[in-house]
């Protein structure tokens, strides 16, 4: 369960941990949460507006569009490690959702860095819904 904590105070481009399509699916796979116990499941989330999800995403990922992050944190209730995947490198909704993830007091959220583009291009696999 997450806490909440002021409004970031803290938090900074330097705050943030970012990982390699590769080793993300890895971590993702294995379910990798052994730090913060055998019972914490590995999510990775899409920040992305669901128009855009539903035309492309990583597979087994959830989509929490970036604004709606307050009204369905509950769906990060019981989760150890929170992969964060946007669009391209640098993407500035999957930065700022990794930041206000970490504000509200989660301790192991990565960014994959690439996004979409970088774990497409590593050859990982992707999926549509439409």
């Amino acid at each position: 369960m997450a806490l909440f904590s002021g409004c970031g105070a803290g938090i900074s481009d330097k705050s943030l941990s970012y990982i390699s399509p590769s080793d993300a699916e890895v971590v993702w796979q294995e379910d990798n949460s052994s730090l913060l116990g055998p019972d914490l499941k590995t999510v990775l989330v899409d920040p992305r507006p669901t128009w855009a999800y539903r035309k492309m995403h990583i597979p087994q990922s959830i989509n929490i569009p970036f604004g709606q992050l307050k009204t369905q944190v509950w769906r990060l209730d019981d989760v150890g490690t929170i992969l964060v995947c946007g669009t391209t490198y640098n993407d500035s909704v999957a930065i700022a959702m990794s930041k206000t993830l970490l504000s509200m007091g989660f301790k192991d959220v990565k960014t994959v860095r690439g996004g979409l583009k970088g774990w497409e291009k590593a050859g990982k696999p992707m999926e549509t819904l439409e």
